[in-house]
């Protein structure tokens, strides 16, 4: 039984490809929700990230602001904005929930 994807999912799929292929190698997860993009990188910390709005998205074809934020993540968490580095990973300080611990004030 194969179910057609909602506008929703093909848009998350959307969002997901744009990060993995311009930061590949990390475990990003992207839903929509409430009217929001939201997107973490789950290497890192599912609970912080970026929320963005769909309705910005519709003027941003390329999903420039996707990538800005994902770039900011690993920002925050001392990453350069290239592939994933399992050692880095490995190495990066974390809470005792596992959640690595970054610059998460905005």
């Amino acid at each position: 039984m194969n179910q057609t994807p909602t506008h929703e999912q093909y848009q998350a799929a959307q969002v997901g490809e744009a990060l993995w292929h311009t930061y590949p190698g990390y475990r990003w997860a992207v839903a929509i929700t409430g009217g929001l993009v939201r997107i973490r990188n789950l290497d890192l910390s599912g609970q912080w990230g970026f929320d963005i709005p769909l309705e910005t998205l519709k003027n941003d074809p390329l999903l420039k602001k996707v990538v800005m934020a994902g770039g900011e993540i690993l920002e925050r968490y001392r990453l350069a904005r290239r592939g994933a580095n399992a050692d880095l990973l490995n190495e990066l300080p974390r809470c005792i929930t596992g959640e690595a611990k970054g610059d998460v004030n905005a």
